[in-house]
């Protein structure tokens, strides 16, 4: 695995996090 593609990775988590904190909110 490279680290764009883990770096690529970790954004989409962070966002998911987000998005279900904001509609849980």
């Amino acid at each position: 695995m490279n680290r764009k593609q883990s770096d690529h990775l970790m954004m989409i988590i962070i966002s998911l996090t987000i998005l279900i904190i904001i509609l849980t909110y």
